[in-house]
């Protein structure tokens, strides 16, 4: 037996009403769902805030986002694999990462200013395992000043096998190093306003 068109018509009208329905209740069952995995693979993760603002991201090389600073975003050198920090305004603030260019494979973590690098630890390695170097870096913040004015202080560092201690004056310029090279010699350098070494102690 053949439908009436307006038979038809009610059975679409109570199908689109149940798949809605339906629909909605996935939804809201899905709105507050917490989940445990034993093991799960991403390219990027988000962790955002209750505004839908990023706080934390996690991502690979080729989506990891480019820095922002002051509400303007920036482009970056090369893109690294790992975490990036964000502020409550939206601001790049430190993180974590790990990458290789110009024949080097870098792992860093850093924390920053709202205007400049606040403090950094690296290690560095060429590909072929000849030369590398491992640090500490500390900076001053210069407060008002453009972007990436900051004032590097302290310096803590080795590199291939000579360790040092490096304490620069608030105009960046080196004061103070202390230094063992590869073979154990230690000394002590002091330097005047122009970078003139003025006393030295080994």
């Amino acid at each position: 037996m053949l439908k009436s068109p307006n038979s038809t018509n009610r059975f679409l009208i109570i199908y689109s009403c149940i798949t809605t329905v339906g629909l909605a209740m996935m939804l809201m069952a899905f709105k507050n769902v917490k989940e445990t995995f034993d093991e799960i693979s991403v390219k990027r993760i988000n962790i955002v805030d209750d505004k839908g603002n990023n706080r934390i991201v996690i991502a690979n090389e080729e989506r990891t986002p480019p820095p922002m600073v002051g509400g303007q975003t920036y482009k970056r050198r090369f893109n690294p694999a790992g975490f990036i920090f964000y502020d409550e305004k939206g601001n790049e603030c430190g993180g974590l990462a790990m990458a290789k260019a110009n024949g080097s494979g870098f792992r860093v973590m850093a924390f920053d200013y709202d205007n400049n690098d606040a403090i950094g630890i690296i290690t560095q390695e060429d590909l072929a395992g000849k030369n590398f170097s491992a640090g500490l870096m500390v900076n001053d913040k210069v407060p008002g000043a453009p972007l990436g004015s900051g004032v590097n202080r302290i310096n803590l560092n080795t590199t291939n096998g000579v360790a040092g201690l490096q304490i620069n004056g608030p105009d960046g310029k080196v004061r103070l190093r202390l230094m063992v090279d590869s073979l154990g010699t230690p000394y002590l350098e002091t330097m005047d306003a122009k970078g003139k070494v003025v006393k030295k102690v080994i």
